[in-house]
């Protein structure tokens, strides 16, 4: 067996890696909290809903990814509900009408959007600044 060519990640380098949910975090609503993690091309968000907890229909220019890790949500997409549970992906398209709500159990999910979620992003630089 040949030996590996790639050398160890010093400290440093290792600076580059985050534990998810230790990152800064923003209250997106009442029951949900939400941990932030973005790059030049996409917004990671991190999120716990408690139980009963809503987003209202809205929409954004970003395309958006939703993972499903813990529990489950009604996601809301074009007028139609979508019962979604941990293991589940949902695309939701750029200027797509959607929300969510959960019911008793809450729910724990990532949420990818591409290009950034700006204003997320901001929430967050403003909170961290307070």
């Amino acid at each position: 067996m040949t030996e590996p060519i790639e050398t160890r990640a010093t400290e440093e380098e290792m600076k580059r890696v985050k534990r998810c949910w230790a990152l800064p975090q923003i209250q997106l609503g009442p029951g949900a909290l939400a941990h932030l993690y973005g790059s030049t091309n996409m917004t990671v968000s991190f999120i716990v809903q408690d139980a009963h907890c809503s987003f209202k229909v809205h929409s954004h220019e970003p395309e958006e990814i939703v993972i499903v890790l813990e529990g489950e949500r009604d996601e809301i997409l074009d007028g139609k509900l979508y019962r979604i549970k941990a293991g589940d992906i949902m695309t939701v398209p750029s200027g797509a009408q959607h929300g969510s709500y959960t019911h008793e159990s809450g729910c724990k999910v990532i949420e990818i959007f591409s290009p950034p979620r700006l204003d997320l992003l901001a929430r967050l630089e403003m909170s961290q600044g307070q």
